[in-house]
């Protein structure tokens, strides 16, 4: 909060200027201090300093602004000490010379040499920014252009991939087609054609001049034979490069039916904001909306095979074939039935969209209803308030999966340990408050001795379907949600904390479903703190380890892109509510007992991964969680050694999943309660 309050304070009295001409100046400003004082300025220097370094009336940074800035240099006292440290010279220096140092820190400003490696976003957010603070994120775009272009010099990508492009040009988009194709012309080492469908006049006027053959004016649907075919509207342009990023890919992964990139927004004052920087795909993100978004490369072929869908949808014929709402019905039968590996998501900001088009929401719900009844007519969308229901929260799409004629048996397991008002708390939930109604309980008494404990577990276990376990022995809970897997009988093993409270009755049903699904092999629930703030939305993976996804998000908080509210695929979940298959525990050989306290439930998730079963967090169950209420938290030396041991252990046998992490994105980073752009140093 501190340094998004420095950021809008220097924007309040910058009010002029744009993300480019503070970068610019802040790039001065770096370049001068670096010389000068040995040193890059900090924050406050930088708020203070900006009406130096930049023409208030134009906003650039001129030849009279910089040396304004190098007489504040010069006559600095840290500036006195280094020139008597370099020269031997003490004393007060004679305006003359002060006049020489100036002139000579203004022409150090401008050298490329003195600029290299100044990062001007991390220089005003030394800590980063989230995604969706649009201020931080031009600045950041910015930063990260020059590290794109850095990068494109170094290593030129030839490709023999082709790609036909399709725009629909009016009488009024003349002006916004213009800045479209001038964004083609800068598709270097990339073989395109862009088909615009106009009037004669129309294109006469979008003049393309020497290259008037890859521009061609055409009135037919695909019209020519590239492997790869793309839509774009008036207005929406392509970084630069970025065909030759995507056939870059597209030669890595030749089976792709469906490539999706980030993007974001151009404003009128040229800043890039509304950043949408994508997770990988998963399965039940397109019937969510569109969440693929622009720009999107399809095989031809596959378009082909599917044409004939569109045309029988009455609703879409009368939408231009660029229009945001075809591409989203296109989108849905392209990947229907195909391999989630021909399915790719090319982590870069290459493209950006002119305007705000979302579409027609309540018709794009209509096509995927549509889609979900010709292919999958088991399936049903609804729209689903989160438990608890909070006053004005969103009201998400739900894909809820069908149920068996005959219900599985769950089998719930409950390490548990002298905490008898958390256990009473959850096995009221599970026998008084939960619909799904085919469910054991084994509670695994790891060795209680209080008198209240051993009432309630001498009561419980007179219960028809509770059973109760007793292992003594130091606190292991692999070890003790093996050995209940092992007495169980049930089909689904749901392993459940002690310090978790019901709170709605078809949590149970919902993880069910989508335990069910075909290729999912774990599942894991949304949990809440008791003051309502979030507690598991996912587990997202880094090199340093393992961390929940938004901790702390305040409720009815949707998260960045929605996160925090629709069903997905991830890498891994908590084990404080975790249902899976039991053909996948006994397959992969259960938990891990060497993982004793922690990291035990991320090692089974990226096992199960690996042996070819989906990972699927839902919204749709939703349980409050003490957590540490079961085994306390890791609070003494010996604990929190431990706990790092095994976080190292595990970072040590899963080095590529932790690095990699397709369900966020590589230019963020998560901390124990924040998403946030990657430092410019993390993205090298």
């Amino acid at each position: 909060m501190i340094q998004k309050r420095y950021f809008e304070t220097l924007l309040n009295r910058s009010a002029s200027l744009s993300a480019r001409q503070i970068h610019e100046a802040v790039l001065a400003m770096g370049a001068m201090f670096r010389v000068g004082l040995n040193r890059l300025p900090d924050q406050d220097e930088i708020r203070h300093l900006m009406r130096r370094v930049v023409d208030w009336k134009t906003g650039e940074v001129t030849l009279a602004s910089l040396r304004s800035l190098a007489r504040v240099v010069v006559q600095s006292d840290a500036f006195h000490r280094l020139y008597e440290q370099r020269t031997g010279i003490s004393g007060n220096l004679d305006a003359h010379l002060k006049q020489r140092l100036c002139d000579d820190l203004v022409v150090a400003a401008q050298l490329p040499e003195n600029r290299a490696g100044i990062m001007p976003f991390q220089l005003c957010y030394p800590d980063s920014a989230p995604p969706d603070d649009d201020r931080a994120y031009a600045l950041w775009f910015l930063s990260v252009s020059q590290i794109e272009v850095e990068n494109r010099l170094k290593k030129p990508c030839q490709s023999q991939i082709s790609f036909d492009i399709y725009m629909t040009v009016g009488a009024g988009d003349i002006e916004a087609a213009r800045l479209t194709l001038n964004s083609f012309f800068r598709q270097e080492d990339a073989d395109w054609t862009l088909h615009v469908a106009a009037s004669a006049e129309v294109f006469e006027c979008l003049n393309p001049g020497s290259v008037q053959k890859r521009i061609r004016r055409t009135a037919k649907l695909l019209e020519g034979e590239a492997p790869y075919v793309a839509f774009i509207e008036p207005g929406d342009r392509l970084a630069d490069g970025a065909l030759a990023r995507i056939a870059a890919m597209l030669e890595i992964r030749p089976e792709t039916v469906l490539l999706f990139t980030d993007e974001d927004r151009i404003d009128p004052a040229g800043n890039h904001i509304r950043a949408c920087l994508k997770p990988g795909w998963s399965d039940d993100q397109l019937l969510l909306g569109d969440t693929v978004g622009q720009i999107s490369i399809f095989s031809r072929q596959r378009v082909l095979e599917v044409a004939k869908e569109l045309d029988a949808v009455e609703e879409l014929r009368a939408l231009p074939h660029s229009s945001t709402c075809w591409l989203y019905a296109l989108k849905l039968a392209v990947v229907e039935g195909v391999k989630p590996e021909q399915i790719v998501h090319l982590p870069a900001v290459l493209f950006h969209r002119f305007k705000d088009n979302s579409g027609d929401v309540s018709l794009q719900r209509r096509l995927a209803a549509r889609h979900l009844a010709v292919h999958r007519p088991d399936i049903v969308l609804t729209e689903t308030p989160l438990a608890p229901v909070q006053a004005g929260s969103a009201c998400p799409t739900r894909v809820c999966y069908p149920l068996p004629s005959v219900l599985p048996l769950v089998s719930i397991i409950i390490p548990t340990r002298d905490r008898p008002d958390l256990l009473r708390t959850c096995l009221q939930g599970l026998l008084e408050e939960t619909d799904y109604p085919r469910f054991e309980i084994i509670v695994v008494d790891n060795g209680s001795i209080q008198p209240d404990m051993l009432v309630l577990l001498e009561e419980v276990s007179r219960h028809p379907i509770v059973t109760v376990l007793r292992q003594e022995g130091a606190f292991n809970w692999a070890r003790l949600n093996n050995q209940a897997a092992a007495r169980s009988q049930g089909d689904l093993l749901l392993l459940l904390n002690d310090d978790v409270r019901i709170l709605h009755s078809g949590w149970l049903e919902e993880m069910v479903r989508q335990n069910l699904r075909s290729g999912v092999g774990i599942v894991g629930a949304r949990l809440l703190y008791p003051d309502g703030t979030l507690q598991h939305a996912g587990v997202m993976l880094s090199r340093d380890g393992a961390t929940h996804l938004l901790r702390g998000a305040k409720a009815g908080d949707t998260g960045y892109l929605n996160a925090l509210i629709c069903q997905r695929d991830l890498s891994a979940v908590t084990g404080a509510c975790l249902m899976i298959r039991r053909e996948v525990f006994e397959l992969v050989g259960g938990v891990d007992e060497s993982f004793a306290v922690s990291c035990n439930d991320i090692d089974l998730c990226l096992r199960v991964r690996t042996a070819g079963w989906r990972i699927v967090w839902t919204p749709h169950a939703t349980l409050t969680h003490v957590d540490g209420g079961t085994r306390g938290r890791d609070a003494t030396p010996p604990q929190i050694l431990k706990h790092w041991q095994e976080t190292a252990r595990l970072v040590g046998r899963w080095t590529d999943w932790m690095e990699q992490d397709f369900a966020v994105n590589p230019a963020l980073r998560v901390t124990d309660n924040a998403l946030l752009l990657k430092t410019l140093s993390e993205l090298k």
